[in-house]
């Protein structure tokens, strides 16, 4: 299953509409509808809050049906596939003080582009 279906199984298990998603994330309806549909991927930011809002682990939001059992200090994938998908992301989650840096990260970045943007805005009135 892809991000967008686990989106909006875990959005309609709450019984909320696409607006009301985007309202609590600040973003657009139009947004959360592209993410729903596979047609975006939201960045590491927005992905965060949406888990963060659905009361769910990210990783849960990432995984596309690969399960991995860990024992023994043994892998053993459990997937119907028999393979882990390579471009499946990996997160060391003992580390999460890696996770917090590349959120926070992300959050400057994305501050830094809405005053950049606001700026153009400015240049572009005068």
């Amino acid at each position: 299953m892809k991000i967008g279906s686990k989106v909006r199984k875990h959005r309609e298990a709450k019984g909320w509409s696409q607006d009301d998603l985007a309202f609590r994330l600040d973003v657009t309806q139009g947004t959360i509808s592209n993410i729903e549909s596979d047609k975006s991927i939201p960045n590491s930011l927005l992905l965060n809050r949406i888990a963060k809002e659905l009361e769910v682990d990210i990783n849960e939001l990432l995984n596309e049906g690969i399960q991995v059992n860990i024992s023994n200090n043994q892998f053993s994938d459990l997937s119907s596939a028999g393979t882990i998908n390579q471009y499946n992301p990996v997160y060391n989650m003992q580390s999460p003080e890696i996770t917090e840096s590349i959120l926070k990260n992300q959050e400057q970045i994305a501050d830094l582009i809405e005053a950049q943007s606001k700026l153009i805005e400015a240049l572009l009135k005068k």
